[in-house]
């Protein structure tokens, strides 16, 4: 998919469900888009066939990015495809919800390896192939940093994951590369809606100042403003969308 003279190529981690999909529609409006799933080829080959119907140039590919090396050779099949990557999402999250208490080995390390580590090896690649005034993005949680029940796993990956875009942003300045992050309320996912009560949501639109919890065009536009050039002076920030949540 060669990328015409004057758009952009995007790179959406995790970027064929859910906020992800949302993002490569949106990106795909600039140029072309590469989107990668891990396991979901069903949910894969229905987004790549409604992009070709709706005339997006989207290409969707499976890719394990839990190791440096995959990151690296994902990172070089796009570039030998389009030439290059302007802007690079990182959307993928593992959902494994459990008290820190009871988390094992092996579930903390596929949560830092999911939810965290892609994000430096992709800042490492954009470090040798990211183009002029380029773009890294990361998708976050406001619980991060405050509590919730059962995200023993995610919060604390998330929290690391924020402290990246500080560092690579730094790191990445002077080859002019923004680093930055949207952190999302609760958005209407498949994925929310499988793991929340409905009752729990409610409660949430409740205390939402806007009244709604957010959809995944909401965090789709936001990533798309960090995408462009328009926000090319601000990096290392983490840009909150909740509604007001945490504002009562």
């Amino acid at each position: 998919m060669t990328a015409p003279t004057g758009t952009r190529v995007s790179l959406v981690i995790g970027g064929v469900k859910g906020i992800g999909a949302a993002t490569s529609r949106k990106l795909a409006g600039e140029g072309p888009v590469f989107a990668t799933y891990l396991r979901d080829e069903v949910a894969a080959a229905a987004f790549q066939a409604q992009a070709e119907r709706d005339g997006l140039p989207i290409r969707t590919l499976q890719a394990d990015v839990r190791t440096r090396a995959a990151v690296e050779t994902l990172v070089k099949s796009v570039v030998a495809e389009a030439g290059g990557i302007d802007v690079a999402v990182f959307a993928a999250v593992s959902a494994l919800l459990q008290s820190p208490l009871l988390l094992s080995e092996e579930g903390w390390s596929d949560v830092l390896n999911t939810n965290t580590a892609p994000f430096l090896w992709l800042g490492q690649q954009m470090a040798n192939v990211g183009r002029e005034r380029g773009r890294l993005i990361a998708l976050t949680s406001p619980w991060s940093h405050r509590y919730v029940e059962g995200y023993g796993a995610i919060g604390p990956s998330k929290a690391a994951l924020e402290s990246l875009v500080v560092y690579l942003a730094a790191e990445l300045a002077s080859r002019g590369t923004t680093v930055n992050a949207v952190s999302g309320g609760l958005v209407n996912t498949a994925l929310l809606r499988s793991l929340v009560p409905a009752k729990e949501i409610a409660a949430v639109v409740k205390k939402t100042p806007l009244g709604r919890i957010g959809e995944p065009e909401d965090i789709a536009s936001a990533v798309s403003w960090l995408a462009s050039e328009a926000s090319g002076w601000m990096t290392g920030q983490v840009v909150t969308l909740d509604g007001g949540y945490f504002l009562c």
